[in-house]
């Protein structure tokens, strides 16, 4: 029995990701720095749980290719929400996020 040659090709598609990322870190570099490092451990915790990015792969048996493709997880994009609407509340630990919310509506009412 003769055994081919096997070659396994794998390619990482994050073009889903790297312009999200991008504008991110642009995002950042024009806030105070406080809410920089709110996002930063927003981010970090995260990157903790595993739970930065979405990773999904696409094998093709013919030619033995596979394409590791990089989505941003639910949570990467209620960051990136948050900070691309100014909702930087929403970046709070939900205790704090609702004094937030609490403080703002009575600094309003005045």
């Amino acid at each position: 029995m003769a055994v081919k040659d096997l070659t396994l090709s794998f390619t990482v598609d994050s073009s889903a990701v790297m312009p999200l990322f991008d504008r991110l870190r642009s995002a950042l570099e024009k806030l105070e720095v406080h809410v920089t490092n709110l996002v930063r451990t927003n981010i970090e915790e995260l990157r903790q749980k595993d739970d930065l990015v979405v990773v999904v792969t696409h094998f093709n048996k013919d030619d033995m290719s596979s394409v590791v493709c990089l989505y941003p997880s639910e949570g990467l994009l209620r960051i990136a929400k948050a900070v691309f609407d100014k909702r930087y509340e929403d970046l709070l630990p939900p205790q704090l996020g609702n004094l937030a919310a609490v403080y703002e509506k009575h600094r309003g009412s005045k």
